[in-house]
């Protein structure tokens, strides 16, 4: 005779604190998961543009962390205080409903406060899950118009300098993060040719001064459309004063799928 093999699997249990992504582009690329997530959220912290269609779309207590984010430009202290007053709401209504930590983009990638988040939560006996949400590196895939699904090399744009990496220059590279490159402190816009110019320098040392790069700036809002910039790695220089901290730099490679849309027709 066969026994039946009981059905062991159960809906996940509702974790103590979410860590939530809105997606790029704006308030509507929300998924549907991380919306029903905000609606049973008891508390919601974000750092986002989007505070008062929070308090208009749900219910929960909405905290807006701007206030703690531009208290200090050390971005390690700042991170640490998001995570703290997240920790602090996540803690204080244990068993009486969610708290989510809710930003732009993937609440993982590049996100130093959603990494704290989940090594601290374990410490206070709290669970906590992320979300999945769009990327940069999924906008980035439309804006720029080349293929690297395929194959590509990221890094974010301090980390591939210190540590002396040599791309394959067959295939596409991207570094984020290209207008922090060499500070340690947020917002900072002094100086951007003098702290950029180790990188720029490094990657014309690696690659043929007629490779093309492309800025890009993907729009993280509605209202906005991504910044765009084409030129060859013998021009990088020219990149460095419309900067952003957020930009990303993609230089394509040898392989002809792997060049931006401006340089299909050549």
């Amino acid at each position: 005779m066969r026994l039946k093999r009981a059905d062991l699997r159960v809906p996940d249990a509702q974790a103590d604190l979410y860590l939530v992504g809105l997606g790029i582009g704006g308030f509507d690329r929300r998924s549907v998961e991380a919306d029903q997530i905000l609606r049973d959220s008891r508390r919601i912290l974000h750092l986002t543009a989007y505070d008062s269609d929070l308090r208009l779309r749900y219910d929960g207590e909405v905290t807006d962390l701007e206030q703690v984010y531009a208290a200090d430009p050390n971005p390690g202290q700042v991170y640490h205080a998001m995570a703290a007053r997240v920790l602090e709401a996540a803690a204080e209504g244990r068993g009486h409903g969610p708290v989510s930590f809710l930003t732009y983009g993937h609440p993982l990638f590049l996100v130093d406060t959603g990494w704290l988040l989940q090594e601290a939560a374990q410490r206070h006996g709290l669970t906590v899950k992320a979300v999945p949400a769009t990327s940069f590196l999924d906008t980035l895939l439309i804006d720029v118009g080349a293929r690297f699904d395929y194959a590509v090399q990221a890094y974010d744009a301090n980390a591939f300098y210190l540590h002396s990496v040599v791309p394959d220059t067959r295939f596409p590279l991207v570094l984020s993060q290209f207008g922090s490159f060499g500070t340690d402190r947020l917002r900072d816009r002094e100086d951007l040719y003098g702290r950029l110019s180790p990188l720029t320098a490094r990657l014309r040392d690696l690659y043929p001064a007629d490779r093309a790069v492309a800025a890009v700036l993907s729009a993280w809002r509605s209202d906005m459309a991504p910044q765009i910039s084409h030129a060859t790695v013998g021009e990088l220089d020219s990149l460095v004063s419309s900067s952003h901290s957020g930009m990303t730099l993609y230089i394509g490679g040898s392989e002809p799928w792997t060049l931006p849309r401006t340089h299909w027709n050549d």
